[in-house]
């Protein structure tokens, strides 16, 4: 019994270390093809076309721009190098792995494509929308496997911590700061008009990369009736239903609220099956980012 324990617990202790690796594999793997995709749009779109988005890319650029010496992802890593000492007590060790990792691929991989990706020289907008696509993908995908491009955001953390200025005003401190001294640097204020096109394509792209492409809807009905509603969702629909204690702010009366969540090409079907169940209710629909459960995405998908 005893050696069948010890022999149990080297298994699990095996079997622990195996599941680290693997995760560690595959974390490590997704950080690369987004740094990848990063470095291919600051070499195709961004830099080529004088974009200077917020964080330390932008800082880059401006310098490169007049030193070309200063290679743009070299300063990138030279930049963070001292963040990453200064914020370590902040992310930890165990985020620190990813940080490290994507801050540096993303930013060499930068210089050692450059002679290999074609830089297009193009309508400002369209370098703007392409760019900032492109780099909210490599962002968000290196951010999805727990990683991170240090920069800004881990300066804005830094800035917290010493000052209690909210993160997200110091992060648009920081970045509108950058995207000024680009416009002024280049002497052309449309610089930093594009460069804020870039900056907001990227950041709703590095959102939909993060949460996914998800077209569901919260549905919200409020009603007397709950049983045939229920019922027919059940049934007609085979969705699930939540049903929770409502009350009237102004009647007083107690109401149940069912919530639903459907794909929203069920929507109009759902609105069809509650009003013929009770006419009378009252129907919320409100869009959703994301949704992790039975019947739409499962933890390990999303993970």
């Amino acid at each position: 019994m005893r050696l069948f324990g010890r022999t149990s617990k080297i298994r699990k202790k095996l079997q622990k270390h195996k599941d680290s690796f693997k995760s560690v594999f595959i974390n490590t793997l997704g950080i690369t093809i987004g740094s990848i995709i990063y470095a291919i749009s600051v070499d195709m779109f961004i830099d080529p076309n004088h974009i200077a988005p917020g964080g330390f890319i932008g800082i880059a650029i401006i310098i490169n721009h007049y030193i070309p010496f200063f290679k743009i992802g070299s300063m990138i890593v030279i930049m963070n190098i001292p963040l990453l000492i200064i914020g370590l007590r902040r992310i930890g060790w165990h985020f620190l792995y990813g940080t490290v990792i994507g801050t540096i691929l993303s930013s060499i991989l930068i210089d050692i494509l450059a002679p290999y990706v074609p830089p297009l020289h193009t309508d400002m907008i369209l370098a703007c929308i392409y760019g900032g696509f492109l780099m909210g993908v490599g962002i968000g995908i290196i951010f999805r496997y727990f990683g991170s491009t240090g920069g800004t955001d881990l300066l804005a953390q830094i800035i917290y911590d010493m000052t209690g200025l909210p993160f997200g005003q110091a992060m648009m401190v920081i970045d509108v700061t950058i995207i000024v001294a680009a416009g002024i640097v280049f002497r052309n204020i449309n610089i930093s008009l594009y460069s804020i096109i870039a900056e907001l394509v990227g950041n709703k792209t590095i959102d939909l990369i993060q949460s996914g492409f998800t077209f569901s809807k919260a549905v919200y009905i409020i009603t007397e009736h709950p049983e045939p509603i229920k019922e027919a969702v059940l049934t007609e629909i085979e969705r699930g239903v939540t049903e929770l204690d409502a009350k009237g702010g102004y009647t007083g009366n107690k109401k149940k609220m069912l919530l639903v969540v459907v794909p929203h090409t069920q929507v109009s079907k759902i609105k069809k099956v509650v009003r013929d169940a009770d006419p009378y209710s009252f129907i919320i629909i409100a869009e959703l980012n994301e949704v992790i459960g039975s019947g739409f995405k499962s933890i390990k998908e999303r993970i």
